[in-house]
């Protein structure tokens, strides 16, 4: 009997262990995910700036092709930071790794082919038969990255970061859709709808710069501090 007792204790008492485990290296995983998504919403806000300016000096659409840079610039600054947390390998970690990983090879993939058959449609159809076949990439982008945090919130079990993503995904894509940025542009500027064309470039750089911030930055900062 004293044998069968001491066999459920142990087994109970090493249900608590990893579960413990499981707990601390989540936590571990939360704070450095935290680091890693402020530092990301930073460098967007940023290259938003840059590109919005690039476009604008230009009258061109040409500095979006700055967002490749990006990751590189992302992951530059990830490891030159003071403050990064070191996440132990787990198996929490490794799928919020993979899921980041999966939306880059997605966004970058969607974004080349978009750019390649933009260009060519340019081309070949009149300029309102191309304003119906153009693929819009902002809306589907911010799209994507929104459900990206949302899936890590749940990974990680912080509904804030859930709501942040959700939030912050739909928004900004019901932002860019429903052309929110150019009807305020509008009204507030008193452009004509042919005037558009020169500052829709721009206009889309701020839906990123909203999106970095309610979407990266400042979830982020708040989940390194571990108030998520």
């Amino acid at each position: 009997m004293e044998t069968i007792e001491n066999n459920e204790l142990t087994a109970e008492r090493s249900l608590e262990i990893i579960t413990e485990q499981i707990e601390q290296s989540r936590k571990a995983v939360s704070k450095s995910t935290g680091q890693a998504l402020y530092v990301a919403g930073l460098s967007m806000m940023a290259m938003s700036i840059v590109i919005a300016i690039t476009n604008y000096l230009t009258k061109t659409p040409l500095g979006h092709l700055l967002w490749f840079l990006l990751p590189l610039i992302i992951i530059w600054a990830q490891k030159n930071n003071k403050e990064r947390e070191h996440a132990p390998v787990s198996l929490i970690g490794t799928l919020v790794g993979k899921t980041w990983w999966t939306f880059a090879t997605f966004t970058l993939v969607f974004f080349l082919v978009t750019i390649i058959w933009n260009s060519v449609a340019v081309r070949l159809y009149q300029p309102d038969a191309y304003m119906q076949l153009r693929i819009r990439v902002t809306p589907i982008i911010v799209l994507l990255m929104g459900m990206t945090v949302t899936i890590t919130g749940h990974i990680l079990r912080s509904r804030w970061l859930v709501v942040f993503g959700f939030i912050a995904g739909i928004g900004t894509c019901l932002w860019e859709w429903l052309g929110i940025s150019e009807a305020l542009f509008i009204r507030v500027a008193g452009q004509s709808l042919s005037e558009l064309g020169l500052v829709r470039p721009i206009l889309h750089c701020f839906t990123y710069l909203l999106f970095a911030f309610f979407g990266l930055a400042l979830p982020g900062y708040l989940l390194k501090r571990q108030r998520l």
